[in-house]
């Protein structure tokens, strides 16, 4: 629904502002997502933490306790491209129930995208996610506002104890930006497996489709010497980049992760999150 007319030239304008954003914002992920997973160059939809609510909805399930994340991003160390993050998550028996907000940009700009998530077991092996979104776009009095719904929907499945696959899908119907324009809101395809080595190191790799662009194909790694340190890294292409990171639990139910992604032409994106187990 769009909430004000937009004159021709304010559209073309409008849309140019919207995709120079979202070649530099990474608007393909929809919501600022977690240092651990940004330090493994977000190879992440086989990951199965509370950040799964903006990964892979289906990853979702296994967890066991209450969980609350927040994060925060600044995109090339660029004001303007700050990402702050909320998501939250609860078992419910066979399911569990996920919502999530994500706020970007500045005064003359601003997205706010507003998730609820239902992940359930279909299997042992084998769970699957749904997602709706609610996405509102704002630019400045001169511009007005937009206000959109789209769907996601994942699916996990753990092979084997050290195996395990992740798919997922944004913007399943592909919709407009606005009802008079022929943009259309990301629609992403990923595709990813988890690795597990030992119960120190795991390895991630990960396709990602945007329509719009080339397939990038992403890398990472975790390392854990001790119970309450681990390191990370991870390499993708289109664009190249490569990014790198720390996390640390302490008092068993708190995780803080620190990192920062690098970018060849545009610099260094550094990024934190923390975590909490509410039980």
């Amino acid at each position: 629904m769009y909430f004000r007319t937009f004159n021709a030239i304010s559209v073309k304008q409008f849309l140019s502002f919207f995709i120079l954003c979202s070649s530099f914002h990474g608007w393909s992920q929809g919501m600022s997502n977690s240092a651990r997973a940004l330090s493994m160059s977000n190879a992440s939809v086989s990951l199965n933490d509370v950040w799964a609510h903006v990964n892979n909805p289906a990853a979702l399930v296994g967890l066991k306790k209450q969980n609350i994340g927040i994060s925060y991003q600044n995109r090339f160390s660029v004001k303007e491209m700050q990402t702050q993050g909320l998501v939250y998550a609860i078992p419910l028996k066979r399911m569990v129930f996920s919502a999530g907000s994500q706020w970007y940009g500045y005064q003359q700009y601003r997205s706010l995208k507003n998730g609820l998530g239902l992940a359930m077991a279909l299997s042992e092996k084998v769970s699957l996610g749904v997602q709706l979104n609610h996405h509102s776009i704002r630019l400045n009095e001169n511009y007005g506002k937009s206000s959109n719904v789209t769907g996601e929907m994942g699916l996990l499945v753990q092979f084997t104890e050290q195996i395990r696959l992740g798919c997922s899908v944004l913007n399943i119907g592909r919709t407009k930006i606005a009802s008079n324009s022929n943009e259309r809101l990301t629609t992403l395809m990923r595709l990813g497996m988890q690795y597990v080595i030992s119960d120190q190191i795991f390895i991630v790799s990960e396709l990602e489709k945007n329509v719009l662009y080339p397939l990038s194909v992403k890398i990472g790694a975790e390392y854990k010497p001790s119970a309450k340190i681990c390191f990370r890294g991870g390499l993708s292409t289109a664009p190249i980049s490569f990014s790198f990171g720390v996390g640390t639990q302490f008092k068993s139910r708190f995780q803080l992760d620190l990192g920062t992604a690098y970018h060849q032409l545009l610099g260094w994106s550094p990024h934190i999150s923390f975590q909490a187990d509410l039980n």
